[in-house]
């Protein structure tokens, strides 16, 4: 029996970066694959350069501007002494305590924190603003590193 050649091509998306790497029995005619010797996986990422016939390394990958938080997380970025604060700051019928029990229903409702969204920093920001945190204290939660336990 003989063996079925095979034909090996990375394909590439609009900016010539490779995206996929697949095998066929039959050659494939398109401007997006390039036929390449055997199955490289290693080319993922690549950018094909047609003048040099060869790939280089591709763009970065872009840096996310989201600082996702599990919303556990998020509420133990708080010591217990400023949650117990938030909380009874919470209670009562001022225009302050509705304020303080809408950001905390907005908190509760996510299915995850964003530190770096206008929202969340401008909630942690007021409740140091009103004197519910130290000085200080916002900026120390919404710009902590985030740990591996903290991802949603």
């Amino acid at each position: 029996m003989k063996a079925q050649k095979m034909y090996y091509y990375a394909h590439l998306n609009s900016e010539s970066i490779v995206v996929s790497v697949t095998q066929h029995e039959e050659p494939l005619e398109s401007a997006e694959v390039i036929p390449i010797p055997s199955f490289e996986t290693h080319l993922l990422g690549q950018r094909w350069n047609p003048q040099a016939q060869a790939f280089e390394p591709g763009p970065p990958p872009p840096v996310p501007t989201e600082r996702n938080v599990s919303r556990k997380a998020f509420l133990s970025r708080f010591t217990d002494a400023e949650a117990i604060d938030i909380d009874l700051a919470s209670i009562g019928a001022t225009r302050e305590a509705a304020a303080v029990r809408r950001y905390l229903s907005k908190v509760n409702a996510a299915q995850h924190i964003d530190l770096a969204d206008d929202e969340t920093r401008t909630g942690v920001q007021g409740l140091e603003a009103a004197g519910l945190l130290q000085p200080g204290r916002a900026l120390a939660i919404l710009d902590a590193p985030i740990e591996p336990k903290e991802l949603p």
